[in-house]
């Protein structure tokens, strides 16, 4: 039982923090359905607030913060919409339907240019990036530098919640998006698979253990989140990214 817990655990760390990565990484320029890059500069999204398409995320911060100001015209979701405890496994995605009627409730619907951002490093939105990804929505995008940039950008903020009214919102899941332990376990030998582990050094090591055992999983690699992104608490450049991944073997080695 502590194996699985152990297991999970980590998975649910090592599948959310790089799927904004691997979309970055794509072909230069890469842009989602509704054409738009999948990160958004705060210079763009100021020009373009009023756009009737735009869904504004806040996420990650408390409702206090959200009240004291938030990105005019943003919506409030709490952590619990993509964040549930799953027999007694935390950090696990709720039930699609779940999480449907959540996005729909804030006002997303199948074809919202949706925009999300955090009051941190940007773990929380991937977070809320990779569950729309995975449940099939084509146009989700992160704020890069999320709320910190926005103020240090000279942003305009708001207090009062905006009237939200309810989307339509269906959950299309892809499966393919989604490394289970079985999966794992299964490709675990094989020449194209690569496990990579984003937590810090020590937990990686086993000497943080914030799980039910420390360590990481057999043959996973440590490339530590923070590393991703500058000083400014914004992503790397593109070719920086790449340059970075290549260089640690990561070109050409998905499993189809």
């Amino acid at each position: 039982m502590r194996s699985k817990f152990f297991r999970k655990s980590l998975l649910i760390l090592l599948l959310v923090q790089l799927t904004l990565i691997a979309g970055l990484l794509q072909a230069e320029g890469k842009r989602g359905e509704d054409n738009l890059p999948l990160l958004i500069e705060t210079e763009w999204l100021v020009n373009n607030l009023s756009s009737p398409k735009l869904k504004v995320v806040d996420f990650g911060r408390t409702y206090k913060d959200y009240e004291a100001g938030h990105i005019p015209g943003a919506v409030y979701l709490e952590q619990k919409a993509v964040w549930d405890r799953v027999n007694g496994i935390p950090g696990m995605l709720p039930a699609s339907e779940t999480v449907a009627e959540a996005l729909a409730a804030a006002g997303i619907s199948d074809h919202s240019s949706v925009i999300i951002y955090d009051g941190a490093n940007g773990l929380w939105a991937a977070r809320l990036f990779w569950a729309l990804e995975y449940l099939g929505h084509k146009g989700v995008h992160v704020l890069n530098g999320g709320w910190n940039r926005w103020l240090q950008d000279g942003g305009e903020v708001q207090k009062a919640a905006p009237r939200v009214r309810r989307g339509n919102f269906t959950a299309r899941p892809r499966p393919e998006l989604l490394a289970t332990k079985e999966w794992i376990l299964r490709n675990l030998e094989s020449q194209r698979l690569r496990v990579v582990d984003t937590r810090s050094p020590k937990e990686y090591s086993g000497a943080d253990a914030r799980s039910a055992r420390g360590g990481h999983i057999p043959g996973s690699v440590n490339i530590n989140w923070i590393l991703n992104i500058t000083d400014q608490k914004i992503f790397l450049p593109e070719y920086e990214l790449a340059e970075f991944y290549d260089s640690r073997g990561w070109k050409k080695t998905r499993l189809p």
